[in-house]
Parts: structure tokens; sequence; C-alpha cells
């Protein structure tokens, strides 16, 4: 899932690679499916998907996509937010790099 997009828009989009492979005679049950989906979550969802397994409910890729609309919109209505925070990384190189020369004493 890319950063910024719906989760329902994302369950919609892997919900029609799932009939694509059904329709190529690729046969798995729906609750693959449904691992496979929320796995691709970022790790803002982890709670959800926590929830979502302690439940361990039946369910159907359209009812998982009301259920993440659900949750969509009470992260964004207690603020948080649904894209990780990137931290800055530096990168050092093995190139040749210039001595520093002492300071004079």
């Amino acid at each position: 899932m890319k950063d910024g997009d719906s989760a329902s828009s994302h369950v919609q989009r892997m919900q029609r690679y799932v009939e694509c492979l059904l329709k190529l005679y690729v046969n798995f049950d729906e609750e693959l499916a449904i691992e496979i989906v929320l796995h691709s979550f970022p790790n803002c969802y982890d709670q959800f998907i926590l929830t979502y397994h302690l439940n361990n409910q039946e369910t159907t890729l359209a009812q998982l996509q009301n259920l993440l609309r659900t949750t969509e919109v009470g992260m964004k209505g207690k603020g948080i937010a649904t894209t990780p925070v990137v931290a800055p990384v530096l990168a050092i190189g093995q190139g040749k790099g210039k001595k520093r020369k002492d300071p004079p004493k």
C-alpha cells in the first residue's frame, strides 16, 4: 500500500487482483486473500491487524473493507498519522576522502 492511500481503495485494488487470479484458475480461499491484504498494510495498521486476528471472525474481503473504512475514519479523527515518519539517513561512502590535518600546537 502506498503512503497516503485509502485502505478501502487498497482493498478494492487487491480484490481485483484476486478476481484476476481466479479467472486464471489459481484457486485459493478468501482467508488467504485476506491475509495477503493485511500483510500489505503499513505499520500504522498493526493494531487493526492484531485486533482482527484476536477476534477470529470469518469475514469476506467486502466486510474487511468496511472494517478498514471505519478504522481509517477513527485514525484520522484521533489525529494518528496514516503515513509513517521517515527519519533522515546519513550515508557514508567508501571513496577516497581528504585527510584532516592536525591543528598546529
